[in-house]
């Protein structure tokens, strides 16, 4: 009992000594000590291509390598994205323009602080259709009502003077609703559109490039009280967006395979859709007046909650950080 004593006492001293001497060693290395990680919580859409910069960014440990524990937290579309935000649910994330700008609309504290891509949509029809006048009088599907490809849709009908029965759905079902013949063409995002293609179901008839040229697509936000009370942290969750955003742009290759390999999607989907998006952190604001007018003639947001567009920007826009953090990257 005695010798059982002894031990577990210079088992303590021992320890204590090495406790000690490895605290010393990060002082006078000026090594810092693990710090705890700041949770963030981050939304993002399903298999959206749009929001390569998020998977990058989480694949490759960039939070945490800024201090932040980003929780991810995954949604089908905008508007229920935009939902959970205005609920309390979410710290920041990536979204439609079109749903960031009806839910600041109604009233949600929301801050757009960089772009996640531009364009990056299509619409995709059965292959007896070959242009985009002969959508007249036919079903076409969206990935959800008030989501960018829903407003753009409308955008292509009222341009055309076309009469469309359109309908909302599940992103991903998309392509099989085409195959099976219950839409005769669908708009919907990257790499859906692609998916399409590879598989011989449809194809493409008309771009979001072609309804309107390097329009803003998604956006990287974050709420009015973090920037607020934490801007710092909003610098940093930028200073990663924009790393992440550099990597795709510089390699192409190896963003295919992490997008895939968190996703599950193929390669060769993937690749099918590389050369219609455009991989642009800066803020396309010109783009973003023109959805506004669109959305108030569809009916999803009213002149009296938007009565100057140009103010509307300035509360729903702030690209002062990304400014900042565009700096140190030389």
């Amino acid at each position: 009992m005695l010798r059982r004593q002894k031990f577990l006492l210079v088992f303590l001293v021992v320890f204590i000594i090495l406790l000690s001497s490895l605290t010393g060693f990060f002082i006078i290395w000026g090594i810092k000590k693990p710090e705890k990680l700041t949770p963030v919580r981050i939304g993002y859409l399903s298999t959206d291509i749009h929001h390569i910069a998020f998977f990058v960014a989480y694949y490759k440990g960039w939070y945490q390598d800024e201090g932040i524990k980003p929780i991810k937290m995954e949604y089908l579309y905008g508007m229920p994205e935009m939902m959970a935000f205005q609920a309390g649910e979410l710290d920041a994330g990536y979204v439609g323009c079109v749903p960031a700008i009806i839910a600041k609309a109604k009233g949600a504290g929301l801050v757009v602080v960089a772009s996640a891509n531009l364009e990056g949509s299509a619409i995709v029809a059965k292959p007896e259709i070959k242009s985009i006048f002969e959508l007249n009088n036919k079903t076409v599907g969206t990935p959800g009502i008030g989501s960018i490809q829903d407003c753009m849709i409308r955008m292509v009908e009222k341009k055309f003077n076309l009469t469309m029965e359109i309908r909302h759905y599940k992103f991903s079902d998309l392509p099989l609703l085409l195959e099976k013949g219950e839409v005769d063409a669908y708009i919907d995002w990257e790499p859906f559109c692609a998916e399409a293609i590879v598989k011989n179901i449809g194809h493409i008839i008309y771009t979001s490039h072609d309804i309107l040229p390097n329009h803003q697509c998604c956006v990287f936000y974050v709420s009015e009280k973090l920037l607020k009370e934490k801007p710092e942290l909003v610098k940093k969750l930028v200073k990663v967006h924009v790393k992440a955003m550099r990597f795709v742009q510089e390699n192409p290759e190896e963003a295919k395979m992490i997008f895939s390999k968190m996703t599950g999607k193929p390669l060769n989907v993937i690749s099918e859709c590389w050369e219609r998006m455009v991989w642009d952190y800066h803020v396309n604001v010109e783009s973003i007046k023109i959805f506004i007018p669109y959305l108030v003639e569809q009916g999803k947001i009213s002149v009296k909650e938007i009565p100057n567009i140009s103010k509307f920007i300035d509360s729903l826009v702030n690209t002062e950080i990304l400014v900042e953090v565009e700096k140190t990257f030389g």
